[in-house]
């Protein structure tokens, strides 16, 4: 009963925050900003989504040291691995792999 519950009210969150049309940003390490502009959301039950993504060093964009990037492809993403960060805990420079 209480897993029923936990399981509403993720997929509840999930409804809410991953509207098709909205841009979902995060910091993964403390310099490191990713924005996810979801596409569609009709598998949202299954925890996938259809977003365009962009990871970026917002102190390199901001120093002139590296170009803001533009959202990469439309591409399936479970929701899971969204927010998983490979590189290193401090930051630094993005991996090119990542989006």
């Amino acid at each position: 009963m209480l897993y029923s519950l936990v399981s509403r009210i993720r997929r509840w969150r999930w409804r809410r925050l991953y509207r098709p049309g909205r841009i979902v940003a995060r910091f993964l390490a403390p310099d490191i900003r990713r924005e996810v502009e979801i596409i569609d959301a009709s598998q949202i039950e299954g925890g996938v989504v259809f977003a365009r993504v962009r990871t970026w060093n917002v102190l390199y964009a901001v120093k002139g040291l590296a170009p803001e990037p533009p959202f990469g492809a439309i591409r399936k993403i479970e929701i899971k691995d969204l927010w998983t960060w490979t590189g290193e805990p401090w930051g630094g420079a993005v991996p090119e792999s990542n989006d």
